[in-house]
């Protein structure tokens, strides 16, 4: 078993209270950091949270458990309110995308690359528990998470 499926294991076994505790923790710190740099002319912010939602269309399905961790996030983000079935809906459309998804990761690859391994490390955390909130980090999530490992 590699680092990484360790990493994701624990992903996957926090509770919700404390994911959603750590994961405001992080955003606070995090997010200001990702929205001073940009790629393409997109800010590190939106980078990410587009990078999220490719990741849970990695596997074809947002669970609502996903949703209800990201809402807070994504409604920031895109400073809109996005309903479940909307969001449902655009991680689906997502998934047929294939070329804008394969941009997308090279986009977040650009911005984790202005970082230090420590912060690079916590931004693959905050996505690990993210696509972990249904309880599981699917394969195909794995294989997306792993681009941003370099």
């Amino acid at each position: 078993m590699t680092e990484f499926d360790d990493l994701c294991r624990e992903a996957e076994d926090i509770d919700f209270e404390t994911r959603c505790a750590i994961l405001k923790g992080k955003s606070q710190e995090i997010l200001p950091l990702l929205s001073e740099k940009s790629e393409d002319g997109e800010s590190g912010a939106d980078i990410l949270s587009t990078f999220l939602f490719s990741a849970m269309a990695a596997d074809g399905r947002l669970s609502s458990e996903e949703y209800d961790l990201l809402y807070p996030l994504l409604s920031s983000f895109l400073g809109e309110k996005i309903n479940y079935t909307d969001a449902k809906k655009a991680v689906g459309a997502m998934r047929k995308e294939n070329r804008e998804m394969k941009k997308i990761s090279e986009d977040m690859v650009g911005v984790l690359a202005e970082f230090s391994e420590d912060l690079r490390r916590e931004i693959v955390l905050v996505i690990m528990m993210i696509c972990a909130a249904d309880g599981k980090i699917s394969l195909s999530e794995k294989l997306w998470i792993k681009k941003l490992l370099f």
